[in-house]
C-alpha cells in the first residue's frame, strides 16, 4: 500500500498524536520499546500488527438490559459510515471485515468530569497495544452528565505506543459517548469518523480544526 500523499494528511483526521515527554516515568525499564508492535502511518489502524478495524465497547451497568440493542446500533453506524466514507479504503479499514467486542481491555468506565483536551480513558501506555482502534465507552444519563456535562460525546485517548526515547504516539482512540446518540447522523457523520482516525462528514459545531489535524513533536520523524 503507497503511503498517504503530504495533502492526505489535512484529510484524515486525528490519525495520531504524539507526545514528547520531558522525564521518563518513575519505575519504567529501559527496555519499553514494543517487540511485537510497530507504528504504521500507512493508514489509520497505526499499529502493523492490526489487520482490519476492530472496536471494542463498555456499557454502563445499568445499560445491560439494553446491551443488544445498543451493539446492533453501533454496528448499523458503523456499517452506515463504511459505505458513506470516501477515505474508508484508504484509510485500511477495508482490508478485513469490521469486528465489535463488548469488553475492552484494562478499561474501567470513566468517571468525574472529562476535559476534552489531553483526557485519557483505557489503558494508557502500552508496549504492545490491543488490536483494538477504538475502545467505545457508553453512558447512560446520569452518567453521562458527570462525565461528559452537556456534550453528547467527547474523544479521548485510549493507548499510547513509544515510538522512540521521550516520544510517544496514540495508537488507539476513546470514544465517551451517551446511549442516546447511537444511530443519531451526528454520530455518524461526526463522532464516529473521529474516533476512527477519520475526516468528519459534518464538523462540530465546538471542534476546532486541531482536534482533528494529526500532531507532531520535534525530533519525531514523523511529519505532516
Amino acid at each position: 500500500m503507497k503511503k498517504f500523499a503530504r495533502r492526505e494528511w489535512v484529510h484524515v483526521a486525528a490519525m495520531v498524536s504524539v507526545l514528547v515527554l520531558g522525564v521518563r516515568c518513575a519505575g519504567e525499564p529501559e527496555d519499553t520499546e514494543s517487540h511485537d508492535s510497530h507504528l504504521m502511518l500507512d493508514n489509520a489502524l497505526l499499529v502493523a500488527e492490526r489487520k482490519g478495524l476492530q472496536l471494542c465497547v463498555e456499557l454502563e451497568p445499568s445499560l445491560e438490559g439494553r446491551s443488544q440493542e445498543l451493539l446492533e446500533a453501533l454496528k448499523s453506524d458503523v456499517a452506515a459510515l463504511e459505505e458513506s466514507h470516501p477515505l474508508w479504503e484508504k484509510a485500511g479499514f477495508g482490508q478485513a471485515p469490521v469486528r465489535i467486542q463488548r469488553g475492552c481491555p484494562g478499561a474501567a468506565m470513566p468517571s468525574g468530569r472529562l476535559e476534552g483536551k489531553g483526557a485519557m480513558v483505557g489503558p494508557g501506555v502500552s508496549a504492545r497495544p490491543s488490536p483494538f482502534r477504538t475502545f467505545v465507552y457508553v453512558l447512560d444519563d446520569a452518567k453521562a452528565q458527570e462525565v461528559l456535562g452537556e456534550q453528547p460525546a467527547l474523544r479521548a485517548r485510549a493507548e499510547l505506543m513509544k515510538v522512540e526515547e521521550h516520544v510517544m504516539a496514540e495508537v488507539s482512540t476513546a470514544l465517551v459517548i451517551r446511549a442516546s446518540v447511537l444511530g443519531t447522523s451526528s454520530f455518524q457523520e461526526t463522532w464516529l469518523p473521529t474516533g476512527l482516525g477519520l475526516r468528519p462528514l459534518r464538523e462540530a459545531a465546538e471542534a476546532t480544526p486541531a482536534d482533528f489535524v494529526p500532531k507532531t513533536s520535534e525530533g519525531s520523524g514523523l511529519s505532516q
